[in-house]
């Protein structure tokens, strides 16, 4: 009984510590998207993005074009954080945002949103 005890804790905690290096799959995971919202026309040219952040992803990536990801003029940004929020400061112009979860097993579905940029009236 001893013996089958101690295998059992044996494999506990070796399936306890693998646990915590297992990286779940995102392919068909998104994020919710918060700020800002769909089509926003703003002339505020610094722009907090903002999105839930996914329990199975470590990094998230944002890209924003200009005007939008089906006939890129521009890849404004292209970058990766760990965090759930950017602020970034962009030119007047009309816009495509977009962010997917990352872990180092996969990556998950870009959600994406519109925003313009409207030139300031100084």
């Amino acid at each position: 009984m001893k013996r089958f005890l101690a295998i059992f804790l044996l494999f506990s905690c070796c399936f306890a510590a693998c646990s915590e290096f297992i990286e779940y799959p995102l392919e068909k995971e998104s994020v919710e998207l918060l700020a800002p919202m769909d089509s926003l026309s703003t002339q505020d040219s610094v722009v907090s993005f903002y999105w839930k952040n996914h329990q199975d992803a470590d990094k998230y990536r944002l890209q924003i074009a200009r005007p939008n990801f089906d006939s890129i003029q521009k890849v404004i940004v292209d970058t990766v954080t760990t965090l759930d929020h950017l602020n970034l400061t962009v030119s007047p112009g009309k816009y495509t945002w977009r962010v997917r979860p990352e872990n180092s097993g996969s990556v998950g579905l870009f959600k994406q949103r519109q925003i313009t940029i409207l030139p300031s009236l100084k």
